[in-house]
């Protein structure tokens, strides 16, 4: 087996799709509640570059177990363009294999490398393992707020952690 983190193209999309759509699906790992097609993917893609705002693949013999982004934050506020909102999802076949722990590492360099300062991840509080990866291990994210309850399942909150601890 070879694994490995790349930049992700257009060829990799339908894998993504898939499991972004596995998280919809269940309900407690992303605020979507349906599904995504895949030109509302490609529309998603198109707002990605490599040297920006990249997407990443974590690869395991050519197939996508995970992905991560960086996203602009807020991109028409010029005082936020060193300030990112990262989002990662791992295939369900493959979860606790550290592989969102690899892709949250790959992001983390990227963002010393490209001078972001602060990324932001907005998680929704079901989400235990996501909490626990960012803000219990030593990715030195913080969680800064809790707030509301979710209308769909109306007994989530969304979570905002910060990187780095501020």
């Amino acid at each position: 087996m070879k694994d490995s983190i790349t930049f992700a193209t257009s060829k990799y999309l339908p894998e993504i799709n898939l499991i972004y759509n596995q998280a919809v699906k269940d309900g407690l790992r992303t605020a979507h509640i349906h599904s995504l097609s895949e030109p509302e993917r490609q529309s998603w893609f198109s707002e990605h570059s490599k040297i920006y705002y990249p997407i990443f693949v974590y690869l395991r013999d050519k197939r996508v177990l995970g992905w991560l982004s960086i996203s602009a934050y807020r991109s028409d506020r010029q005082a936020l363009d060193e300030v990112v909102e990262i989002s990662y999802y791992v295939h369900y076949d493959f979860h606790q294999q550290g592989i969102g722990t690899k892709l949250m590492e790959r992001a983390i360099n990227f963002c010393l490398n490209h001078c972001y300062r602060i990324m932001v991840a907005i998680l929704v509080s079901e989400n235990k393992p996501s909490i626990a990866l960012l803000c219990l291990k030593s990715l030195d994210f913080k969680k800064v707020a809790e707030f509301g309850t979710l209308f769909i399942t109306r007994t989530s909150s969304v979570i905002i952690c910060l990187w780095p601890k501020v």
